[in-house]
């Protein structure tokens, strides 16, 4: 007979039980979890997904008072960039006209009268403004000549050819003006005769003979301390052309026409 009474059947019952118990414990809270983490990665996508459609639903009412804000600066940049356009050509048709009119107030010199009035050019002075604004004239007439060296007579074939055959309105312009500055009396005299006509004096249009007569009898008539002659009857009438003082072609006739010949 065995001695061994442990009753095996009755002892491995509960144990199993339990593991089993266990086993659907952790089961149970392995689907919880995975329950649980698919819940939360469904909220997670719906959220982002939601905001997605917020973001796409804000973007237009964004950007759309952007493009609207920004298109009348545009045009009114290109309005301004077609008014600074439009000014400059003005301004360069304007220049175009001066420069016109004083090459064809140059021309109704005659012969003698352009040689001295040449010879009243200083031409070192109009070397060196050559030199800084029209370096093509400076170079083709002038480079490599003493300014003693250029005659009344070689400065006037000069400036014929640039004045009358190129149109070179800028040279015209320094001519009468370096002529005026060496004749500053005259020309200071001249000014303040047509300032007594009207202050205004660009926007004199005509000056009567009555006008006139005044104005140049005074200057041929103007005599210095020594009593003598202070201007030439010849640079009287230079300085008349030259500036277009609005006198008309009959009264420059009717009064130099013997230099004029």
């Amino acid at each position: 007979m065995s001695t061994d009474s442990t009753p095996t059947t009755d002892t491995d019952a509960p144990v199993e039980e339990t593991v089993a118990a266990t086993e659907s414990t952790e089961a149970a809270e392995s689907t919880e979890a995975a329950e649980s983490t698919e819940a939360a990665e469904s909220t997670e996508a719906a959220e982002s997904t939601e905001a997605a459609d917020a973001t796409t639903e804000e973007t237009p009412a964004e950007v759309a008072p952007a493009a609207e804000s920004e298109q009348p600066a545009t045009v009114a940049a290109a309005e301004a960039a077609t008014e600074d356009t439009s000014a400059a050509a003005d301004g360069a048709e304007e220049e175009d006209d001066e420069d016109a009119e004083v090459i064809a107030a140059l021309g109704k010199l005659n012969a003698r009268l352009f040689e001295r009035m040449c010879r009243g050019i200083p031409v070192r002075v109009l070397m060196t403004e050559l030199q800084k604004v029209d370096r093509a004239v400076y170079f083709r007439y002038f480079k490599g000549y003493r300014p003693n060296k250029i005659d009344a007579k070689r400065l006037a074939k000069v400036l014929r050819k640039e004045l009358f055959d190129r149109n070179n309105g800028l040279l015209a312009q320094l001519v009468v003006y370096n002529w005026d500055e060496h004749q500053w009396r005259l020309f200071g005299a001249l000014q303040r005769h047509i300032k007594a006509i009207n202050e205004d004096v660009e926007a004199i249009e005509v000056i009567t003979d009555e006008e006139a007569d005044p104005v140049f009898d005074d200057l041929e008539g103007a005599v210095d301390d020594r009593g003598r002659a202070a201007f030439d009857r010849r640079d009287v009438c230079i300085a008349c052309i030259i500036n277009g003082v609005r006198v008309s072609d009959g009264y420059v006739q009717k009064r130099w026409g013997d230099l004029l010949k």
